[in-house]
């Protein structure tokens, strides 16, 4: 595509000028002068009077043009000079002075005005680099927004350019953004692994921990205690009281071979005294002496009164809590019972064991360690010290419940599992952390409560429905997220009983969502310090836990809010 200024290719006379085809409404007449000079006519309408019809003349057309094309034959290499942009140009033009597109025979205008721009555009782009192209764009307009007039009298008047990678470089940008997507997901795998790799160790750390503290509390209470075969049965049947009638088979076993042993060392006895009387070396009467003189104190079953004496006379002891047995002089056992009730051999009379609790309750206790709750922190660790006092002093509220402690912030961390709490039990440490988000802690309590529940059923008969004491201190960041996994956690088959309570300002609508139950739900009242406010936590804690443990042992669940001064039920706050 062209654009010819000049209307005719030849001079012709200027009456002819009328019947050049599709002549514009404005052009100028060109009329050529000896000495290389040119004069113009500038004619707007074609009703105008012609003079000098029979000179010769050039006609030029002064319109405005408008066009677009794209650049493809120059290359716009970019900064590294192995890329390149691809630009589309909207350029406006007009002539501004005919007699010099004539003497300068410009036949395209497009030739020289797109020669231009090219040229402006290749400087301009190879300043910036492959990923700059919007730069690169903004920075060639800016240069050419303006009037331009070229030499050969046509003025460039509007000009746009859009600039944009071509295919390779558009490829090789999209290969390093997904590569830069890959490192960034690499990135945040990478450190998802690290956590769920520190978690794990943490758990066996703890596990680790516990089962070493366990076999340390085994040895201690072993240690001075003879380990005969006896000891050994007891200890097995404390661990395994499924396999009674194995181990009271082991015990008939090695009673008949004690008794076998007795025999033969009273037969020898018995040979060597009638060897001595035969010999004339004793006498019959010299017997009761030498029994007690010569060899010794005899002992039940052994020494030479072995021949009067069985070596199994006698009773037993009992060798299990709970359960006891009596062999008589070889016999088989005459009955065994297995199941819950005692085993007894011989009509024994089993002994007197402390009643199991009727059932056990799970607790949680989730705390806030976000920066809100660090005026509290350390009434929050003595909250943990006292719940550990109250529950070790009572054991058998203790023996009822199993506590767990989880804090949460941005995340939420276990920092004790759910264990019986005794004065051995190491009280966790709590540090505030950034962040306040409750989504996370619902979705730990939705992996933990249904798997610990399950786990408690495999060790006790009846497990009571788990209940969470949530403190709620900061303003939640994902208001409009934590609420439905709330949901999903109380639809749950295991869902718990939720005893939400709020410290700090405006926390009634938090709790009044947190809570399992309109009853369940207390917040401080107004003004009131925070600190304070964690410390009559702290009671309402202990004292629900007291009832807690007392109603377990009953075998069920009584939840009884006994708010203590400076807080109030959230059913008030209405």
């Amino acid at each position: 595509m062209t654009v010819s200024p000049i209307l005719n290719d030849h001079a012709i006379t200027r009456s002819r000028v009328g019947e050049l085809p599709n002549l514009p409404p404005a052009v100028a007449i060109v009329y050529p002068v000896e000495g290389g000079t040119f004069e113009v006519e500038r004619v707007r309408t074609l009703g105008q009077r012609w003079f000098g019809k029979s000179r010769p003349c050039f006609v030029v057309d002064l319109s405005d043009h408008r066009r677009q094309a794209a650049v493809t034959k120059t290359p716009l290499t970019c900064k590294d000079g192995g890329h390149r942009f691809q630009a589309t140009i909207d350029v406006g033009f007009r002539v501004h002075d005919p007699a010099l597109v004539v003497a300068r025979n410009v036949r395209d205008a497009l030739t020289v005005v797109y020669g231009y721009l090219t040229d402006r555009i290749r400087l301009c782009a190879a300043r910036f680099a492959i990923t700059e192209a919007m730069p690169a764009q903004l920075a060639v307009n800016q240069e050419l927004d303006r009037e331009i007039r070229l030499p050969e009298g046509i003025t460039i008047y509007y000009c746009k350019v859009q600039m944009e990678p071509d295919e390779a470089a558009a490829r090789h940008i999209r290969e390093l953004e997904e590569a830069r997507r890959r490192a960034r997901l690499g990135a945040h795998t990478h450190e998802a692994r690290l956590g769920e790799a520190r978690s794990e160790e943490e758990i066996e750390d703890i596990r680790t921990a516990a089962r070493r503290r366990r076999e340390e509390q085994e040895r201690a209470a072993l240690a001075g205690r003879p380990l005969d075969f006896e000891r050994l049965v007891q200890e097995h049947l404390v661990r395994h009281p499924d396999q009674t009638a194995h181990a009271l088979e082991l015990l008939a076993r090695v009673r008949e071979a004690e008794a076998a042993q007795h025999e033969i060392r009273d037969q020898r006895h018995a040979e060597m005294v009638k060897y001595l009387i035969e010999r004339g070396v004793v006498r019959e009467v010299d017997l009761p002496g030498l029994r007690q003189g010569v060899l010794g104190p005899s002992a039940v079953g052994t020494g030479v009164a072995g021949v009067l004496e069985r070596p199994d006379a006698g009773v037993p002891p009992s060798f299990v809590s709970g359960t006891s047995a009596q062999i008589t002089a070889g016999a088989a056992p005459a009955a065994v019972q297995t199941g819950a009730g005692p085993v007894q051999w011989g009509g024994s009379t089993p002994a007197a064991t402390a009643a199991p609790p009727s059932g056990l309750v799970p607790v949680y206790l989730v705390l806030d360690t976000s920066p809100a709750a660090a005026g509290c922190l350390t009434d929050l660790g003595n909250l943990l010290r006292s719940v550990q006092t109250l529950l070790a002093n009572s054991p058998d509220v203790a023996a009822a419940i199993r506590l767990s402690v989880i804090t949460y912030a941005d995340g939420a961390d276990v920092l004790m599992p759910l264990t019986e709490v005794s004065w051995r039990t190491g009280v966790p440490g709590l540090n505030t952390a950034p962040g306040c988000r409750y989504r996370p802690v619902m979705r730990r309590l939705k992996d933990l409560v249904p798997l610990e529940t399950e786990r408690l059923k495999e060790q006790v008969p009846r497990v009571l429905r788990p209940v969470v004491f949530f403190l709620a201190v900061g303003q939640a960041e994902d208001d409009g997220e934590w609420p439905a996994a709330h949901a999903e956690l109380m639809a749950h088959t295991y869902f718990p009983h939720v005893v939400a309570c709020g410290i700090g300002p405006g926390r009634v609508r938090t709790v009044q969502r947190l809570a399992s139950r309109p009853e369940l739900g207390v917040v401080a009242v107004e003004g009131a310090d925070l600190a304070q406010s964690a410390v009559q936590f702290s009671v309402l804690v202990q004292e629900t836990l007291l009832h807690l443990g007392r109603s377990a042992l009953a075998g069920q669940v009584e939840l009884r809010l006994a708010c203590p001064q400076g807080l109030t039920p959230v059913s008030d706050e209405r």
